[in-house]
C-alpha cells in the first residue's frame, strides 16, 4: 500500500494560510527537534531535517509559494480550504459510508503466524526405515533487543506532528486513509532505532528443527511440525513448518512392495568357483557368500532386511532383501582374447555346460520332429 507524502504545510505543522512569521517560528521549533547535531548524528533526523528545510525554503519565497499553492490545489483541493467544519462534515460522511458498506473489522492482534514450507532431501535409508532429520527454517520474529518496539530509547522518538501519532491520514476528495510517509506509519519519528533490527521490529531468524520422518516415506510426502513456523509480530500462536520430502534414490537398491531388490553382478570366476561378495543393505554393506556354480538369474534372500511392515500383532517386522545374480560378461576387444576363451572352453571336461547342452538337445529334438512334416509339405 502506498504511503502519503505530506505537503510542505504539514511538514512545517502550519495551516495553509500561515504568514511568514508563523512559518519561521515553526521552522525554528522543528529544527531544534530534528537537527542532526542534537540527535547524535541520527541518519533519520538528518533526513527529516532536510525535508523540513526544503519545505521552509519553498514557502518562505512568495513566488515559489504561489506556484506551490496552485499545484497543491490541483492535487488536494481540500488542503487550501482550511475550514474545520468541512473536515468534520467529511468525517461524518466517512462514518455513514462505513456503516453502509459494513466494513469488516481488522484482524485481531493475536493472529496466527504464517506456515513455512521448505523442501528437504532425505537419504533413502532414512526415508525407508524412518528417523529424525534436521531441517533449517527461516522466518521473521520479534527483535529480542527491543521486543518489537523498534527502539531501545523510546523517549528520543518524538510523536509525529503530521499525523498526531495516528500513523495515517485521510487525504484527497475521497478521504482515502493512507499511512503517513513522514513517520512511515509508526506514529512516532524513529530517531533512535534499535541497533539490532534497525527499527524494523523484526529480525530474520534461521532455526534448526528436528523433523520425524515416518517409515516408508515416499518422495513428495508433506511432513508438518506444529508451532515451528513463523512467529507473529504481535503475539498469537506460531504457524507450522511444512516439509516437502525429496527422497534421494539409492544407487543400488530399489523398492518392490515390502521387499528391497538389488542386482548383483558376478564375474565368470566368482560364479564358477564361488566367492564372498559385499552387497548393500539399509544398515550398510554386508558380506554375501556365493556358492560355487551359481548361475545367472539366481536369487538370494535375506529375511528382515526389506521395508518395515505393520504386523497384525503390532510387532515391527520387515520384508526381505532380494539379491538377483547377473553374470557380468567380459568385453573382449582383441582376437587373442577370444581365442583364449575358446581354448579354455576346450580344456573343460565334457558336460561342463550342462544347461546349454540340455537346451541344445531339446532344440534338436524339435527340429527332428518337424523335419518329416517339412518334407511332406515340400513334395506337395
Amino acid at each position: 500500500m502506498e504511503s502519503y507524502q505530506p505537503d510542505h504545510y504539514r511538514l512545517l505543522g502550519v495551516p495553509p494560510r500561515a504568514d511568514a512569521a508563523d512559518l519561521k517560528s515553526s521552522y525554528r521549533r522543528l529544527s531544534r527537534v530534528f537537527h542532526p547535531d542534537r540527535q547524535q548524528g541520527s541518519a533519520r533526523a538528518k533526513e527529516c531535517f532536510q525535508q523540513i528545510a526544503t519545505a521552509y525554503a519553498e514557502l518562505s519565497d512568495a513566488e515559489r509559494r504561489l506556484q506551490y499553492d496552485r499545484m497543491l490545489m490541483l492535487r488536494d483541493p481540500l488542503r487550501l480550504m482550511d475550514d474545520p467544519r468541512a473536515e468534520k462534515a467529511l468525517d461524518v460522511l466517512d462514518q455513514v459510508v462505513a456503516r453502509l458498506r459494513k466494513k469488516p473489522h481488522a484482524l485481531p492482534s493475536g493472529a496466527r503466524g504464517r506456515d513455512l514450507r521448505v523442501e528437504h532431501r532425505v537419504a533413502f535409508a532414512t526415508a525407508m526405515l524412518g528417523g529424525q532429520v534436521a531441517v533449517h527454517a527461516e522466518y521473521d520474529t520479534l527483535c529480542p533487543t527491543c521486543l518489537g518496539q523498534g527502539s531501545t530509547e523510546p523517549e528520543r522518538n518524538p510523536v509525529c506532528h503530521i499525523c498526531q501519532g495516528h500513523g495515517a491520514l485521510r487525504v484527497g476528495l475521497r478521504r482515502q486513509e493512507l499511512p503517513c510517509g513522514f513517520c512511515h506509519g509508526r506514529g512516532t519519528i524513529l530517531l533512535a532505532p534499535c541497533p539490532t533490527c534497525e527499527g524494523r521490529t523484526q529480525v530474520h531468524t534461521r532455526q534448526e528443527v528436528q523433523v520425524r520422518v515416518p517409515p516408508r516415506c515416499r518422495d513428495g510426502s508433506l511432513l508438518r511440525v506444529r508451532g515451528a513456523g513463523e512467529k507473529p509480530a504481535h503475539g498469537g500462536p506460531a504457524g507450522d513448518l511444512v516439509v516437502a520430502v525429496k527422497v534421494q534414490p539409492h544407487p543400488l537398491l530399489r523398492a518392490e512392495g515390502d521387499d528391497l531388490v538389488c542386482t548383483v553382478p558376478l564375474t565368470w570366476t566368482q560364479a564358477v568357483a564361488g566367492a564372498k561378495v559385499w552387497v548393500p543393505t539399509l544398515e550398510g554393506p554386508e558380506a554375501l557368500p556365493v556358492p560355487p556354480g551359481t548361475p545367472s538369474g539366481r536369487e538370494f534372500r535375506i529375511a528382515g532386511r526389506g521395508l518395515p511392515l505393520a504386523h497384525p500383532s503390532g510387532a515391527a517386522r520387515r520384508g526381505n532383501l532380494r539379491l538377483q545374480i547377473a553374470l557380468d560378461l567380459p568385453e573382449l576387444t582383441h582376437p587373442s582374447q577370444v581365442e583364449a576363451v575358446r581354448a579354455l572352453e576346450q580344456l573343460l571336461a565334457p558336460g561342463a555346460f550342462a544347461r546349454a547342452a540340455a537346451f541344445a538337445r531339446e532344440v534338436e529334438g524339435l527340429r527332428a520332429a518337424s523335419a518329416p512334416q517339412d518334407a511332406d509339405d515340400a513334395r506337395r
